[in-house]
C-alpha cells in the first residue's frame, strides 16, 4: 500500500519541481534584464545588489560573476572586487586580469605583474599589455614602457593614445630626444590629439627649445578648445559654453601651466608677472559647477610658483604649498623626476625659513628614495653648507664625484663653492673636469675666463676660448649650433680687446664674418682696427669693404670760410612748433622727491619741528640750566628773602694771627710742640 502511494504522488511531485524552475529562471532572466538596463544607464549602485540576487539563484553562472566583478570595478571599490575574484576563481575562469588590475589600482604594483603573470587567456594579450606597459610606468620602468608601447603603436597605428603614452615614458624616462625622434615625419596626425602637442611641448621644453614648445602649446590648446567646443553641441542651448568661458576648463589646466614653465624659463619680468597669473589662476578655488582639476597638476603648479619666489619671501606659505604638493596619496600619481623636484624645494624652504632640523629629516627621506642622484648630494652639500660647515659640504660633493666622476651638477656646485671662498684656481680646476660640450657652453666658457683673469692667467683664459671656438665650429649642426658659435666668439673678442692682443681679435672677428654674419658693420670695423697693428695690407683690403660715405659734392674751401651755424638761433627762426618741441625735448625731467625711508607721503603725520637746525640754546623752548652760585636762588619757605654770603659772615680783621703769636710768645725756646693724636 505505501508503495502504491509514493507511486501515486510520484508525477505530482515532478511537476511542483517543474513549475518551480520555470519561476525560478523566469526570476533570473528578470534580475539580468534589470542588470542590462543598469549597465546601459551606469547605473551600478543599482546594478550591483540584483548581481548578488542573481548570483545567489545561479552560483554557477559564469555571466552573473563576470557581472558582479564589473560593477565592483566600475563603482573603484578594488578591495571589494579583488575579494570578490579571489572567490568567485574556479578552473575555468581564474579572473587574473582582473585581479592584477586591482592590485595596479591598491598600488600594489609588484603583485599586479605576478598577477598578470599568471593569465593564460591568448584574447587577453592586447589589453594585458597595455595594462603590463602602464604598471612599468607606475614603478618607474620607462624605458621598458616607451618600448611596449612604441611595439603596441607598431601594431595598431590607428591609436594614437598608444603614442601619447610612448612619448609620455620617453620624456618621464629624462629621453625627450628620443621622443622628439619618434614624432619625425608625424606632423599630419596632430591634430587628431592635442595630448601629441602638449607631450611634444614637454619634450621640447626638457631639450632647453622654448620657443617651440610655446608654439606647440598653443597648437595644442587650440585643439582642446575645438574638441570642447564640440562637446557643447551637444548641450542644451541655455548650457552652452563659449570659448571664453572655456579658458578655464579642466582639460586646458595642464596646458596652462606648462605655458607658464615656459614663460618662467623664458625670464623677463613681464614673462614672470604672466606665469605667476597662470598658477594662480589654475589653483584658485573653483565653483561647484566647474570640473576639478587634476591633483598631479595642481602639485607642479605649487611646486613651481614656489620656485618663481625670490629668495626668502613668503616662507611660509611657500612650506603650505609644497606640504600639499609632497601628499602621500600623490606619491603613485607623480613622476619619479617630479616627485624628486618637489622634495628638493621642500628641502631648500626649509632651510631658507632656518628649519634645519625638519630639512635634515627631509633629507634623510630624499636620500633613501632617490639614492645616487646628484641633486640629492647637490642638497647634502647646501644644509652642511647652511650650518657654516663648508669644509664638510666640500667633502659631501667630492665624494659623490668620486663614485660618479664627471656629474655636471656637482662640479658646477663644487666650482660654486670654491668661487664663494675666493679660490679661482680651484674653482676654475673642477669646471675644466666637465665634458667638452659643457666646457664649450658660451655661458660655462665665459665663467671659466672670469675665474682665469681673477688669477691674472690670461693664456689659459685665451686657450679655454679657443677650445671653445675649435669645438662650435667643428659641428656641421643648424641653427643652433650657429648661435653657440656666435656667443662664443662675441665673448672671444672682448677678451681679445681687453687683453689688447690683435691676433686673437683678428681671428674672432673675422670668424665671426665668415660663419655667422658677413654683413656686421661692427664685427668689420673691429677686424680692420685689430688687423691694422698686424697685417696693415689685410686691414686696407677689408676697409675697402666699409661702406663710407661719399663727400665728393663739398667743396672744402667753402665749408672752411663759411660761418660755424648756431643752432639756438636755427630753433628761434624755425616754425614756432618745431622750436617749442625741441625746447620742451631739452627741459630736464622733474626728478621725483626723495623721501626717508618709510615714509609715507601720503599720510606725513606732525610735521617737523622748523628749529631743528637751530642749536638748542637758540631755541624757543630752550631752558637755561642753573648755575652753583645761584643754587640758593628761589629756595627756602615762602616769603623769605635772599641774603647775601657776606651777611652771614664776621667783618673786620683776622684774629688768626693774633692767637696763634700769642700761643708762640708763651713758649720756652727750644720746645717744639707735640702732635697730638687724632
Amino acid at each position: 500500500g505505501w508503495e502504491r502511494h509514493r507511486t501515486r504522488r510520484r508525477p505530482d511531485a515532478m511537476a511542483d519541481d517543474e513549475n518551480t524552475r520555470d519561476l525560478t529562471d523566469e526570476r533570473f532572466q528578470a534580475t539580468m534584464a534589470a542588470v542590462r538596463k543598469h549597465f546601459e544607464h551606469e547605473d551600478f549602485e543599482k546594478a550591483l545588489p540584483l548581481c548578488m540576487k542573481a548570483s545567489e539563484v545561479r552560483p554557477d553562472c559564469a555571466v552573473v560573476r563576470r557581472c558582479r566583478v564589473f560593477a565592483l570595478l566600475s563603482l573603484s571599490r578594488w578591495a571589494d572586487a579583488l575579494k570578490a575574484c579571489d572567490k568567485l576563481a574556479c578552473v575555468e575562469e581564474s579572473f587574473a586580469f582582473e585581479r592584477a588590475y586591482c592590485f595596479y589600482r591598491l598600488n600594489q604594483f609588484p603583485e599586479a605583474l605576478k598577477a598578470l603573470g599568471s593569465s593564460n587567456d591568448n584574447e587577453e594579450g592586447g589589453r594585458k599589455d597595455r595594462l603590463e606597459a602602464q604598471i612599468k610606468y607606475r614603478m618607474g620602468d620607462y624605458a621598458a614602457c616607451a618600448q611596449m608601447y612604441e611595439r603596441l603603436y607598431n601594431d595598431d597605428p590607428e591609436d594614437t593614445g598608444l603614442l601619447v603614452n610612448a612619448l609620455a615614458s620617453r620624456i618621464s624616462g629624462d629621453q625627450p630626444h628620443k621622443a622628439i625622434a619618434a614624432m619625425a615625419g608625424k606632423e599630419e596626425i596632430f591634430e587628431a590629439s592635442y595630448e601629441l602637442c602638449f607631450n611634444l611641448a614637454c619634450a621640447y621644453i626638457d631639450e632647453g627649445r622654448l620657443e617651440d614648445a610655446e608654439a606647440k602649446l598653443q597648437d595644442a590648446k587650440k585643439i582642446c578648445v575645438a574638441e570642447l567646443l564640440e562637446g557643447e553641441e551637444d548641450e542644451e542651448e541655455g548650457d552652452r559654453r563659449t570659448e571664453a568661458e572655456l579658458e578655464n576648463h579642466e582639460e586646458l589646466a595642464a596646458i596652462q601651466v606648462q605655458t607658464a614653465t615656459v614663460l618662467q624659463r623664458l625670464g623677463g619680468e613681464e614673462a614672470l608677472k604672466k606665469a605667476g597669473s597662470l598658477y594662480n589662476a589654475v589653483l584658485k578655488p573653483r565653483s561647484s559647477k566647474e570640473g576639478e582639476i587634476d591633483v598631479t597638476v595642481k602639485a607642479v603648479a605649487c611646486n613651481n610658483l614656489v620656485a618663481l619666489r625670490p629668495e626668502g619671501k613668503s616662507l611660509f606659505d611657500s612650506l603650505k604649498r609644497l606640504d600639499i604638493a609632497s601628499k602621500d596619496s600623490l606619491e603613485h600619481k607623480l613622476t619619479r623626476k617630479q616627485a624628486m623636484e618637489i622634495a628638493i624645494n621642500k628641502c631648500l624652504a626649509l632651510l631658507q625659513a632656518r628649519k634645519l632640523d625638519a630639512a635634515k629629516i627631509e633629507l634623510q627621506k630624499l636620500t633613501a628614495d632617490f639614492k645616487g642622484h646628484p641633486r640629492v648630494a647637490v642638497v647634502q652639500a647646501a644644509v652642511a653648507f647652511k650650518e657654516k660647515k663648508a669644509k664638510g659640504a666640500e667633502e659631501v660633493l667630492q665624494a659623490y664625484l668620486t663614485e660618479h666622476p664627471g656629474s655636471e651638477e656637482a662640479l658646477i656646485c663644487l666650482a660654486q663653492l670654491h668661487a664663494q671662498q675666493n679660490r679661482y684656481k680651484d674653482a676654475a680646476e673642477a669646471l675644466d673636469q666637465l665634458p667638452r660640450a659643457s666646457r664649450a657652453n658660451p655661458r660655462t666658457a665665459e665663467v671659466v675666463v672670469a675665474f682665469h683673469q681673477r688669477q691674472k692667467n690670461p693664456d689659459k683664459a685665451v686657450a679655454c676660448l679657443r677650445d671653445a671656438i675649435s669645438y662650435w665650429s667643428g659641428k656641421d649642426g643648424g641653427e643652433e649650433d650657429e648661435d653657440m658659435l656666435a656667443q662664443v666668439l662675441r665673448i672671444a673678442s672682448r677678451l681679445a680687446i681687453q687683453l689688447k692682443d690683435k691676433a686673437f681679435a683678428a681671428e674672432a672677428f673675422q670668424l665671426y664674418l665668415e660663419r655667422v654674419d658677413g654683413s656686421d658693420v661692427e664685427a668689420l670695423c673691429g677686424l680692420v682696427q685689430a688687423l691694422a697693428s698686424v697685417d696693415p695690407q689685410r686691414a686696407a683690403e677689408y676697409a675697402q669693404r666699409l661702406q663710407v660715405p661719399d663727400y665728393a659734392h663739398l667743396d672744402p674751401e667753402e665749408l672752411e670760410n663759411g660761418t660755424i651755424p648756431k643752432y639756438a638761433h636755427m630753433v628761434k627762426r624755425g616754425a614756432d612748433g618745431d622750436a617749442q618741441k625741441d625746447q620742451q625735448a631739452k627741459k630736464k625731467k622733474k626728478r621725483k622727491p626723495k623721501y626717508p625711508k618709510n615714509y609715507d607721503p601720503a599720510n606725513p603725520g606732525p610735521a617737523p619741528d622748523p628749529e631743528r637746525w637751530l642749536p638748542k640754546r637758540e631755541r624757543t623752548e630752550f631752558k637755561k640750566k642753573m648755575r652753583k652760585k645761584d643754587k640758593n636762588l628761589a629756595r627756602g619757605p615762602q616769603g623769605s628773602m635772599v641774603v647775601d654770603e657776606k651777611a652771614l659772615r664776621k667783618t673786620g680783621p683776622s684774629t688768626a694771627q693774633v692767637e696763634l703769636s700769642s700761643d708762640a710768645a708763651s713758649r720756652p725756646k727750644g720746645t717744639k710742640t707735640k702732635k697730638g693724636k687724632k
